[in-house]
């Protein structure tokens, strides 16, 4: 396939540009211009550089407005709104260069993959009135809110609105259809105010969020006509039809958010988008729940597990018996043989690791990344985590210990027992059977009545890595990123519902951690700590979370003082506000090393801070401890 040769504007803006931005490839165009992916040549990055039509450049008025306006525009500073980092003219060309945002735009999202899921058109929303109340809030409104002005970041999903204050370069574009394909695509999310020419402020654009939401959970417009006047004259006189009528099953609370949004009225809008944010904000106490291919492959055995294992067991015992002869010195020439016992002990190894590289390859044929798999891992393992916590009491019965004491003794006596028939120092035929039989059934009576009652042996560090499956060792490896890469897993994920499990804290860890590798190795050796810090950072959140379920799960059945129920609540979402707001502080300023900062000044201040707030959640919860242990003592006296 030939790479199509350039076009005249192409030549000529990189002719104007040479020694500045070298041109790579067109992004998209435009009634407002061209969309090119540029490389900055002094700072050796990529950027997106945005160029006013030709014959838009030559009307002196438009080429004064594209100017003041992208000025503005690049005056706002916003994690969810397309950063301008310049705006300039050079040979003719009025232009301006802003960030490159490896992604999709939301319009292309939805024609190549349908409508969104309901969490995740939340989260689109809420992000994208955020960066409209902070330009609202200086004075700018957007004027073209629709989804091919918002970009959507490979991995993180984030959304990113674009083009703010260069929509008023539409006004100078008739609406009496003689170009009908540009006008109508906007005018389907013009406000009605907009249509009727009256003054528009920053409820047009929550006019306009609401349409892009209502396309984004139904795949449909609120309002749709053959022709542009009878499309303009249903959104300047009838109401909006209800989101629910398009997309049946909607939660209630974005439904009556979308609905609000399409208000005839601006009065009955939201009236910022902080108000609209906050009402898309999810329940505290609600989480994500994994997609159901994720809980099938979760959930995948091995077929042929129970015959590997016992054929490692029956091989790994022979090694094991031989090893212990050999090591006697009653057979010095057996190691060869050892060894390729031991070999037929470690063979099921391949076949049960290309079992698990066989399932993640059908994951990733169906859409899903690495990174899916790896939150997916996570989840399991904190529902793993916490589904233990639950069930284990806060102090252990003395019985417990006890038992444990009992089967600890019983297997060092066996393990004994066994070792002085191996030497010789005791003989079988002398002492009788019952001196094996003894220990052994003794061994074997106390461990069955441990693990019916749960009595835990292995300390918590050792036990977690046991239980840690081929399958997660794998995939949270170098080797597992390897292996994807091999295998085509997708950098981003093809799945419509697919950061729907996705925690924030969880999603927010995994955008820091990929941030965090793809950092040169200076930057690294300075943040060493990093990683960890983003580790204890979602653990803290996951911990909160759980913590407002078990109070939400307490208040209905009446267990406990409500009052109490309410503080340890309110305590919990604090908790999880700061963690959250850490992670996206750490987020943020690796985003910002990304784009070329060179300061690791305020992501180390950060850092300092998120130490001093585990050290202070320590301290209070032993404070705590200490209270409760002072108020238990005088009940149980």
């Amino acid at each position: 396939m030939t790479t199509p040769p350039p076009s005249d504007d192409f030549l000529d803006l990189q002719l104007a540009l040479a020694g500045e931005y070298s041109l790579q490839r067109e992004l998209g165009r435009g009634g407002m211009g061209i969309v090119y992916l540029a490389r900055d040549v002094q700072l050796d990055r990529d950027v997106a550089i945005k160029v006013l039509p030709t014959h838009l450049a030559q009307d002196p008025e438009a080429r004064e407005r594209f100017l003041r306006e992208a000025r503005m525009a690049a005056s706002l500073s916003h994690p969810h709104i397309v950063p301008i980092h310049r705006v300039g003219e050079a040979d003719g060309f009025v232009f301006f260069v802003m960030t490159f945002v490896d992604g999709e735009t939301l319009g292309e999202r939805l024609r190549t993959r349908g409508p969104l899921a309901p969490t995740e058109a939340s989260r689109v929303l809420r992000e994208v009135a955020w960066a409209l109340a902070y330009a609202h809030g200086r004075g700018i409104v957007h004027r073209d809110v629709k989804p091919d002005n918002i970009l959507l970041e490979a991995g993180t999903g984030r959304a990113l609105v674009t083009d703010f204050g260069i929509a008023r370069g539409d006004n100078h574009t008739s609406l009496d259809g003689t170009d009908g394909g540009k006008v109508m695509g906007t005018a389907h999310f013009m406000s009605p105010e907009q249509i009727a020419g009256a003054p528009v402020d920053g409820r047009s654009d929550i006019y306009a969020l609401g349409v892009v939401g209502h396309l984004a959970v139904s795949g449909r417009l609120p309002f749709e006509s053959s022709n542009l006047p009878a499309l303009m004259l249903k959104q300047a006189t009838e109401d909006a039809p209800s989101v629910i009528q398009a997309a049946p099953g909607l939660p209630p609370a974005l439904a009556t958010a979308i609905d609000r949004c399409l208000a005839r009225d601006p009065a009955a809008r939201f009236s910022d988008g902080e108000a609209m944010a906050a009402a898309l904000a999810p329940a505290p106490d609600t989480r994500p729940a994994l997609p159901l291919t994720l809980r099938a492959w979760l959930g995948a055995r091995n077929p042929m597990l129970v015959p590997y294992m016992a054929w490692s067991g029956m091989f790994g015992t022979v090694a094991t018996i031989n090893l212990a002869v050999w090591a006697t010195g009653r057979r010095p020439d057996g190691f060869s043989d050892i060894a390729m016992l031991a070999g037929f002990a470690a063979a099921p190894l391949l076949p049960i690791i290309g079992y698990h590289v066989n399932q993640a390859l059908k994951q990733f044929r169906s859409g899903h990344t690495l990174a899916d798999l790896r939150m997916a891992l996570a989840v399991d393992r904190r529902e793993r985590d916490e589904a233990e916590a639950s069930v284990r009491e806060h102090g252990e019965p003395a019985t417990h210990r006890v038992l444990r004491l009992a089967t600890v003794g019983a297997g060092t006596w066996l393990a004994t027992t066994i070792g002085l028939l191996l030497t010789g120092i005791v003989h079988e035929r002398i002492v009788g059977p019952m001196i094996v039989l003894a220990p052994m059934v003794t061994t074997l009576v106390l461990g069955a009545v441990s693990n019916a009652l749960d009595v835990p042996f292995a300390p918590p560090k050792l036990k977690k890595w046991w239980q840690v499956g081929i399958r997660e060792r794998i995939w949270n490896s170098r080797i597992g990123a390897w292996l994807a890469q091999r295998l085509g897993a997708p950098q981003r994920s093809m799945v419509s519902s697919a950061n729907n499990f996705r925690a924030t804290e969880a999603a927010l860890g995994v955008a820091a951690s990929e941030l965090y590798a793809a950092l040169p190795k200076a930057y690294k050796a300075q943040l060493a700590e990093l990683p960890a810090i983003v580790e204890s950072l979602e653990s803290r959140a996951a911990e909160a979370r759980a913590e407002i379920e078990l109070v939400s799960a307490m208040a209905p059945n009446g267990a406990g003082d409500a009052e109490l129920l309410a503080a340890r609540k309110a305590k919990a979402a604090a908790q999880l506000g700061e963690s959250v707001a850490a992670l996206e502080g750490v987020r943020l300023d690796l985003l910002r090393l990304h784009a070329g900062t060179s300061d690791l000044a305020p992501l180390t201040t950060l850092l300092d801070a998120v130490r001093g707030m585990g050290e202070d959640v320590r301290r209070l919860a032993d404070a705590q401890r200490e209270v409760e242990g002072a108020m238990e003592a005088p009940r149980s006296g």
